[in-house]
């Protein structure tokens, strides 16, 4: 099918529209009591429904438990610093191996708590997502000396971000030309 300059910008501002209000909730939002493990689940997708590929299933997480990337969970229930850390690995596994988000949790172990390590990740998802989808033409800069840990970061998030784009550009597009017979015929 060819595409005309009204539908591309059409589809281009679906996409855009995707990430346009993203916004997750800071450490001190997230729930104080414990969830259970399909809790957990429904809780992080909720957050990630617009974005085909980021969720995670209840044996996705036994799995991160068993390897020991997240403890285990207290009395069958996850806490906070479980969901933060859980929210960081449903878009970072899109693009890392299980192994490099591991270290980038041990590094970010070293340098900060749980709370600020998540607070930052949440500030650099509303930084690059929306820019990466065409919502905002600007992205705040990193430090020219930021620290490893900060720049490793945001070069996951970007890949993360880029694909998340793609997936959202390419469902669109498909529900788009699924469209497009009945509009056809509408017209004829």
């Amino acid at each position: 099918m060819r595409y005309t300059d009204s539908m591309k910008q059409e589809l281009n501002r679906r996409v855009a529209a995707c990430a346009a209000g993203f916004a997750l909730p800071r450490y001190s939002d997230l729930p104080q009591v414990g969830l259970y493990l399909d809790q957990t689940v429904q809780f992080i997708n909720g957050y990630f429904r617009d974005f085909p590929g980021v969720e995670l299933t209840p044996s996705m997480v036994s799995n991160y438990v068993k390897k020991g990337i997240i403890s285990h969970p207290v009395k069958k229930k996850y806490t906070r610093e479980q969901l933060a850390s859980l929210m960081y690995i449903a878009v970072s596994k899109t693009v890392l191996s299980m192994e490099n988000i591991d270290a980038l949790f041990q590094m970010q172990r070293a340098h900060c708590t749980a709370e600020e390590a998540y607070n930052y990740f949440c500030d650099e998802m509303e930084n690059c997502l929306p820019f990466v989808f065409g919502a905002r033409n600007t992205i705040r800069d990193l430090a020219v000396d930021a620290a490893t840990e900060k720049r490793l970061l945001r070069s996951t998030i970007l890949a993360a971000a880029n694909k998340m784009y793609l997936d959202c550009f390419f469902a669109a597009q498909r529900q788009e030309e699924a469209l497009w017979p009945d509009i056809l015929a509408d017209l004829a």
